[in-house]
């Protein structure tokens, strides 16, 4: 996503476009807040210097210094990109990457949520571009408890590996049902788990 160019993180990542900064972690603040950000460059010190000096950015202190990277804290405005998170009532996942004036993020959230995310980047404004989308599969309402544990089971005791750590029958035998309905389950099991897999993946949810 392109970063306003009033967000600090555009300012000081277009000073120093080599660097890199990460969002680590935020204390809780809408408009602003407490920022936890690592700085990766070759030379961190000269943009830790200028966020140091740089307006916006208050109760400034180094809280790490290594060879290429420093972690720094700071109170400044909230970035628009977490406003916005916010918003849709979707948590921050850190870090939020960024680098020469651009972000980068990864979230979590029904299909819902991301709609009402998408339009509110448009609302504000909020250039971006999505790099993937993963839907994951939910075995809770995908398999039922009885198929769940077996699956489970096998995959623990090696059923699935290669090559097996387990037989059929050593399954069988581990969660007390007889060969033939362990065959059936799994067999039933995996059946659901490739048709939920297959339509998220004709429905292009599935990257």
């Amino acid at each position: 996503m392109q970063l306003s160019d009033s967000e600090w993180a555009h300012d000081v990542s277009t000073q120093f476009p080599d660097a890199e900064f990460e969002l680590m972690a935020v204390e809780p603040g809408e408009l602003s807040c407490f920022q936890l950000v690592r700085v990766t460059a070759s030379e961190p010190e000269p943009p830790v210097k200028y966020m140091r000096e740089a307006a916006g950015f208050r109760s400034f202190s180094l809280v790490q210094s290594a060879d290429a990277t420093a972690v720094v804290r700071f109170r400044a405005e909230t970035p628009l990109a977490l406003f916005v998170l916010g918003r849709a009532d979707i948590p921050f996942e850190p870090p939020f990457g960024c680098q020469d004036g651009a972000g980068s993020l990864q979230v979590t959230a029904p299909d819902p949520a991301l709609s009402e995310l998408t339009d509110y980047f448009e609302q504000y404004g909020v250039g971006f571009e999505v790099e993937s989308l993963t839907q994951e599969i939910d075995l809770e309402s995908t398999l039922t408890p009885r198929q769940r544990e077996l699956v489970l089971t096998a995959v623990e005791m090696g059923y699935y590996d290669t090559p097996r750590d387990c037989t059929l029958t050593e399954l069988a035998e581990a969660v007390e049902v007889a060969k033939s309905t362990a065959s059936e389950t799994l067999h039933r099991a995996e059946g659901a788990v490739m048709e939920r897999f297959a339509g998220a993946a004709r429905s292009g949810s599935l990257d």
